[in-house]
């Protein structure tokens, strides 16, 4: 077969090839020219953003008996013969993830190079190892022979074990940034003769997410299907909503015209596009709207009403996980607003009638160093986690790291206890992060089954989830406040509103005596 896709042909054979991860390429290479190297690296990050192929130029620099400036020469006998080297062995751990094979790469890495000046393991997706071969692994990637050299890949390193990652020199992999994408799809298409426009390029940086992998897939099938890669021919091709359908789902929430929203969320559900993806391309765009309009351009739709647009998508976007009638879900957030919209604008021109506004839509500033005695306007994640602070402590948050690791791998209501770890812990209240927002928020639709399971293992808490990015925020505010000796104040949670409370103070409004009884 002579034809090479795109993606395996432009494939980085030299850290000058690595686009988009700067800081890492330079550390890599110095560490070469110096000699300097590590026995054991972790390569973490999204999929598509050059982590196996960095593993692979890192590979060939340091068995490169000619090195230039930290790069290969390309022409030794080492770089000649780096893709059939017997020296650099490369293992899915997907496919290869029981002890067996950890405990054969054990008794092999002991054997000397055959003909390089190290041998080198790159374990590409280790998280898929089993537990049995992390053990089986932990020992040699401590202290391995000193010609052998390890390198693993991953796209979800919180399913690494800690002594793992402790033993390993780490590097976060980012996605690839728009600029530095685009510049290489456009060099791409010169090469390969590829006629395109400026604005389509930019649409498939969007369809990849950053993941340079995609990008080039997704060039490579549309220079097959179409002689001019253009904005509609990648539309087409893929069954994207355009920007112009989104916008105009605002004109029509500002024309109350119920069936344009009704027909146009229709057409999305009907091109087959996962709702997922639509939803995100949604709050990506009336992001770039609202940040718009707050810079002073004019736009005949109010901030307020982008912003509760984007919340109202954005609970969409967790729910579709688990919610078979999202398209509805995402009918009800435009149409809801049509109501909003027009009480608005009511509201408005009553305030312009008169002298004294009796309805003011503003937040009050609230001082960030001073702690609010009450919950009010305060989110359930945001009580909780003051909550804790009140009283936490280093043996509440064992208790809690005792009974989570007990509960293994056994999902609880589709949460899956790895993906969360408890960071503080009070004895009423216990903080867990993840790596993504949407599971932060799973995890807390899901707070009660949690707090059952964990009820099981004698443990009466109640939990929330955060990213690791609030997590340090929060923890940053908390050694402030300690700092300030400023002390947190336990709040009230609100009543679920499944509890009949809210029930029963209507029927209270309704009724002079109390002739109904609420159980």
């Amino acid at each position: 077969m002579s034809y090479k896709v795109l993606y395996r042909k432009y494939r980085p054979d030299s850290f000058n090839k690595i686009i988009g991860q700067t800081s890492i390429v330079e550390t890599l290479k110095n560490s070469v020219t110096q000699g300097t190297f590590s026995h054991a690296y972790i390569f973490t990050g999204p999929r598509g953003t050059g982590k196996t192929s960095t593993a692979k130029v890192l590979s060939k620099s340091i068995n490169c008996t000619n090195l230039k400036d930290g790069e290969a020469c390309g022409e030794c006998e080492n770089c000649k013969n780096f893709s059939t080297s017997p020296d650099i062995i490369e293992i899915d751990a997907a496919s290869n993830n029981g002890v067996d094979e950890i405990r054969e790469l054990k008794n092999n890495i002991t054997l000397a190079p055959a003909a390089s000046k190290y041998k080198i393991y790159i374990i590409d997706e280790v998280h898929m190892l089993s537990q049995g071969a992390f053990n089986a692994l932990l020992k040699t990637l401590e202290e391995p022979p000193s010609h052998a050299i390890f390198i693993l890949a991953t796209t979800e390193v919180y399913k690494v074990p800690i002594t793992i990652l402790s033993r390993c020199q780490r590097y976060d992999f980012k996605k690839i940034n728009s600029r530095d994408l685009i510049a290489h799809l456009r060099a791409v298409c010169s090469q390969e003769k590829i006629e395109f426009e400026e604005n389509s390029l930019e649409e498939i940086y969007a369809l990849s997410e950053g993941c340079a992998r995609d990008a080039l897939s997704i060039l490579d099938q549309l220079s097959k299907a179409h002689a001019k890669i253009t904005l509609g021919s990648v539309l087409e091709t893929y069954n994207i909503i355009s920007n112009r359908d989104i916008d105009d789902l605002l004109t029509a929430i500002q024309e109350k015209n119920v069936e344009k929203i009704v027909d146009l969320i229709d057409r999305f559900e009907d091109s087959g596009t996962n709702a997922q993806k639509i939803l995100k391309k949604m709050i990506n765009y009336y992001e770039k709207r609202a940040i718009s309009l707050k810079l002073g351009e004019k736009c005949g739709i109010s901030f307020t009403i982008i912003d509760r647009l984007i919340k109202n998508l954005n609970s969409c976007y967790i729910d579709a996980r688990i919610n078979e009638n999202v398209f509805t879900m995402i009918k009800m957030s435009f149409l809801e607003l049509i109501d909003t919209c027009s009480s608005t604008i009511t509201a408005k021109e009553s305030n312009s009638k008169s002298t004294q506004s009796p309805i003011m839509n503003v937040t009050p500033k609230v001082d960030d160093s001073a702690l609010k005695n009450s919950s009010e306007g305060m989110s359930l994640t945001e009580i909780r986690i003051n909550n804790c602070f009140v009283d936490v402590n280093k043996d509440s948050l064992k208790a809690v790291l005792d009974a989570w690791t007990n509960l293994g791998d056994k999902k609880i209501s589709t949460i899956d206890p790895q993906n969360f770890t408890p960071v503080a812990s009070s004895n009423q209240y216990a903080i867990f992060t993840t790596e993504e927002d949407s599971l932060a928020n799973l995890f807390n639709i899901k707070a009660q089954d949690i707090e059952k399971a964990l009820k099981k293992k004698d443990l009466a808490v109640k939990v929330v989830a955060i990213t690791a990015v609030e997590w340090n925020k929060e923890k940053e505010k908390f050694k402030a406040n300690r700092i300030k000796k400023i002390k947190y104040q336990l709040l009230e949670e609100p009543l679920l509103k499944d509890d009949g409370a809210e029930i029963k103070g209507q029927l209270d409004t309704l009724f002079t005596e109390k002739i109904i009884e609420i159980s």
